[in-house]
């Protein structure tokens, strides 16, 4: 793991390693793989920050017969939460009686999550369920809370695996923290 990265003139240090990661991904899907035995899921990736995340779990959980779909939902803007959630880019196929588990990068203010799962509920699946890789709990607005969570932080600005500043920086293996000294 690089002791340091600098982006558009922000500094960050390294907060959890692509390892640590890895053996979060193999729990989740592990639970994910036991509650979803004999179901025909459709995981519901968000993006963009979920797409690595997402495909790392999908691959571990390993249901042959479970699909992939993706949406878009945006609520940051730089390195903080505006506060309103827009649909970006939406579901189009039915999910009526399926089980879906909605696959997301963060859950920090609730908002996103809770207009997601709030959204899909209209639409009468069998069953929804909400992974995320990371929940603040300290941030909620919402009270909302995850299914299954890889890993609870405190509210700070992260980036790395999946999780960007201004669309820069999903591509390292492990994330990094904002450096407050």
């Amino acid at each position: 793991m690089d002791n340091k990265v600098s982006v558009d003139g922000l500094t960050f240090v390294p907060y959890l390693t692509s390892a640590e990661i890895d053996r979060e991904v193999k729990r989740v899907a592990s639970e994910l793989r036991e509650d979803l035995k004999g179901k025909n899921p459709l995981f519901l990736c968000v993006l963009n920050g979920a797409f690595i995340f997402a495909a790392d779990l999908f691959r571990e959980v390993g249901l042959n017969n479970a699909r992939i779909n993706f949406v878009k939902y945006s609520s940051y803007e730089g390195t903080s939460s505006t506060g309103k959630v827009k649909e970006i880019m939406g579901l189009t196929e039915d999910i009526e009686g399926m089980d879906v588990v909605i696959v997301e990068d963060i859950v920090d203010t609730g908002l996103t999550a809770s207009m997601m799962v709030s959204d899909l509920k209209k639409r009468n699946p069998r069953s929804i369920r909400f992974v995320t890789l990371l929940h603040k709990p300290e941030s909620s607005k919402t009270g909302f809370v995850p299914d299954y969570v890889a890993f609870s932080i405190p509210p700070k600005f992260i980036i790395g695996y999946g999780l960007d500043l201004d669309g820069k920086v999903r591509n390292l293996k492990d994330i990094y923290v904002i450096d407050e000294e």
